[in-house]
């Protein structure tokens, strides 16, 4: 009986010659090798995969330069949203 390793090792050295180009290239994209990020690939799809690595990209260009959103600001505004609006629960005693 196959393992979840084994058969996507077995996937991984059945490449063609063309796709594990593209894994090498996408790996070189997120800075990473090709057999760490192979797992990925064979679950999601090449597509996927390159898509969330040019998605991942464009936020780091993105915010190198805006400066987001302070988390403590986030918090306290999504805490005073709960107060104002969410529904209490019930106390059985």
């Amino acid at each position: 009986m196959d393992t979840l390793h084994t058969k996507q090792t077995a996937a991984l050295a059945a490449l063609s010659d063309g796709d594990r180009a593209r894994l090498e290239r996408l790996a070189a994209l997120e800075n990473t090798t090709a057999e760490q990020l192979w797992p990925d690939v064979w679950r999601y799809g090449f597509d996927d995969v390159e898509e969330g690595i040019r998605a991942d990209i464009e936020a780091d260009a993105y915010f190198k330069d805006h400066q987001g959103i302070d988390n403590d600001e986030v918090m306290s505004e999504v805490l005073a949203l709960v107060a104002a609006h969410g529904k209490r629960q019930c106390q059985v005693g």
